[in-house]
């Protein structure tokens, strides 16, 4: 399903059901969005603070609720009886919320999220089944075949949901993932990922290991991963996280020009 450059999935909920544990979606919404964007998504407020909230599909219907994550957020952010959110998707699995109170006026968010540095959300971006959200200014290269950023690097570089690895000997039984990266992903808290080596689809699950302080890795599975795929030491490969695949794609670069900001020994 694809959703036209110019729109944004918006939709809007009237708390007056117990809306302490969960929140549920609209059903044309949920039908029209929610396998795309189900698992780990991201909900924004004004300032730039950030909750990690889980969207899950009920079981009678085809309703999507967030789940896991929401209660802290209605907690951080004050929800009570009879207010009215809005919600406007703006990519990467993340949502702007606006929270208007019972006397009619938007209100400031407040409360504890995660506060992440994000690019400008004023650009475009599609969601479709190879959607990957390129959040900052676009421009057309001389040869006008690539897309690149006003830095002259490609879009998919400048992404936090994208990096690079040269493989060394000591990534043999795992791989350290960047807090930039992992933060935009949504994959704290999460035990699982799933990477996919291109271009020949071969995908495994892997563990992550969370206990590294300030530090995540891919580390039971990796093994399996690397060597039934044939990577080799000594080459670069690059890790981009899918969001609407809920997957990281995995695949040797062929050529490097120059060594990208997200380049990570």
């Amino acid at each position: 399903m694809s959703v036209k450059l110019n729109q944004r999935p918006s939709f809007f909920k009237v708390l007056i059901m117990d809306f302490t544990r969960r929140l549920r979606l609209p059903l044309v919404f949920s039908q029209r969005y929610g396998s795309a964007l189900r698992g780990s998504v991201r909900l924004r407020n004004s300032s730039g603070k950030i909750w990690f909230v889980k969207l899950e599909q009920e079981d009678e219907d085809e309703r999507y609720c967030f789940t896991r994550g929401w209660k802290k957020f209605a907690e951080d952010v004050g929800l009570e009886m009879g207010e009215f959110l809005v919600f406007r998707f703006v990519g990467g699995c993340m949502f702007d919320v606006s929270v208007y109170g019972v006397h009619g006026c938007e209100r400031e968010i407040s409360g504890a999220g995660f506060q992440v540095e994000e690019s400008d959300s004023d650009d475009q971006v599609e969601l479709s089944k190879d959607d990957v959200p390129n959040v900052i200014k676009k421009k057309r290269s001389r040869a006008g075949n690539t897309c690149t950023s006003e830095s002259g690097r490609s879009l998919k570089e400048t992404s936090p949901l994208y990096f690079e690895i040269r493989l060394k000997p000591h990534h043999k039984s795992r791989v350290s993932l960047p807090k930039r990266f992992l933060m935009a992903a949504g994959l704290p808290g999460k035990q699982t990922v799933e990477l996919d080596y291109l271009p020949k689809h071969r995908c495994q699950v892997v563990m992550l290991d969370h206990r590294q302080r300030n530090r995540t890795e891919i580390a039971f599975g990796w093994p399996e991963f690397w060597k039934s795929n044939g990577l080799v030491f000594g080459k670069t490969y690059s890790f981009e996280f899918k969001p609407s695949r809920n997957v990281i794609e995995v695949q040797e670069l062929k050529t490097l020009n120059y060594r990208s900001n997200n380049s990570y020994s």
